[in-house]
């Protein structure tokens, strides 16, 4: 049988970005959870994707949503990271939050991504999301990277003419 806290440190060799991913419950309020999970899929048209653990506490609320935003945090956004992976219940609650055209979203991410569903794919104890984006925004703020456990910022990059 494979070592499964093995097998997660083989996989965090991997660096990501972190992103929330946030969505409205049936009463328009807002949940949602840490993810880096997350990758572009297409460009024409835009469809992004991201992994959903069945078992989380958000899951109920994004299965029957037909929106959702994938947040792109920056770097000053490590406390929102850990804060939207805890346990508590709904982590919107005392979180600042601005509604966006369908979607929660939270105020300096360096992207905000929202999205209709374009399809839920079943992948075992978790969900891939595919969102086809319908509005964005993004900022120059450098982003919040995670691997091997660990949080850090990534170097900006020149801009490129």
């Amino acid at each position: 049988m494979m070592d499964l806290r093995e097998y997660r440190r083989a996989l965090g060799a991997f660096p990501t970005g972190v992103t929330i991913v946030a969505t409205y419950d049936a009463d328009r309020e807002p949940w949602g959870l840490t993810a880096n999970s997350f990758t572009s899929v297409s460009l024409q048209p835009p469809v992004i994707s991201v992994c959903v653990a069945k078992s989380g506490r958000v899951f109920p609320t994004l299965s029957q949503s037909d929106h959702f935003a994938v947040n792109i945090l920056s770097a000053e956004q490590k406390d929102l990271a850990m804060h939207f992976a805890s346990d508590v219940e709904n982590r919107f609650t005392d979180t600042d939050w601005i509604p966006g055209t369908a979607t929660p979203l939270i105020p300096g991410a360096s992207t905000h991504l929202e999205c209709t569903v374009h399809s839920r794919v079943d992948a075992d104890d978790h969900e891939i999301l595919l969102g086809r984006v319908i509005n964005y925004a993004h900022a120059p703020a450098p982003p919040l990277v995670f691997c091997r456990g660990a949080f850090f910022s990534a170097p900006q990059p020149e801009a490129s003419s």
